[in-house]
């Protein structure tokens, strides 16, 4: 579907001997810069430090490179995309787990998100922005992704099941678990927040 759509797209910006020679670069670079930023948002909603988000991209589109030929299109691109940067991300969080904590990856020294509005509004919504992040890193990884597919993706629960490769029933239970625990997590930060000097 998407696969075969892309390749059509490549094949018709190209002499047949450049398509025959190039068509995997031409169709990774196409993939590439359709799906770059959802990608990133991925990793970082999946608790990807920010200053190994340039090195956890650059594993998964690696991956993308490697695999894309065998792609069948039996799955949607970005559902495929997802599963690709979801295995990477387990792995940049067990490293981050193992290695330990130096002073450049403190909080402190993390970018903060910068929107580009102005006043008030801007000041909530980098607010609210922190305060959701910071519940996301007090779910176990299990929850979290679950919780980012389900809130920020917007899939299914059998999209999800599919992705994670775990039983349905299986992401209704932790899907709930990740719901509460969020809920509780944002409940203390405000009242953690309201209640400092």
């Amino acid at each position: 579907m998407v696969a075969e759509a892309l390749r059509r797209r490549v094949a018709s910006q190209e002499s047949p001997a450049d398509a025959r020679s190039s068509a995997p670069a031409t169709l990774l670079t196409a993939v590439y810069e359709a799906h770059f930023r959802y990608v990133w948002r991925c990793l970082r909603s999946l608790g990807v430090h920010d200053a190994q988000l340039d090195d956890a991209l650059q594993d998964v589109f690696v991956i993308v490179q490697r695999k894309l030929p065998e792609f069948d299109g039996g799955a949607q691109l970005r559902t495929w995309l997802y599963a690709i940067a979801l295995r990477i991300s387990r792995k940049y969080r067990e490293r981050a787990r193992r290695e330990p904590t130096s002073l450049e990856a403190t909080p402190e020294n993390q970018p903060e998100l910068v929107l580009t509005h102005s006043g008030e509004g801007a000041a909530l919504q980098n607010e609210r922005l922190a305060l959701a992040r910071a519940a996301l890193e007090a779910l176990s990884d299990e929850q979290r992704e679950v919780f980012v597919l389900a809130r920020v993706e917007q899939m299914s629960a059998p999209e999800i099941s599919s992705v994670v490769e775990i039983p349905l029933n299986t992401v209704y239970s932790r899907l709930r678990a990740a719901r509460l625990a969020f809920e509780a997590e944002v409940a203390r930060l405000k009242a953690t927040t309201w209640n400092t000097p």
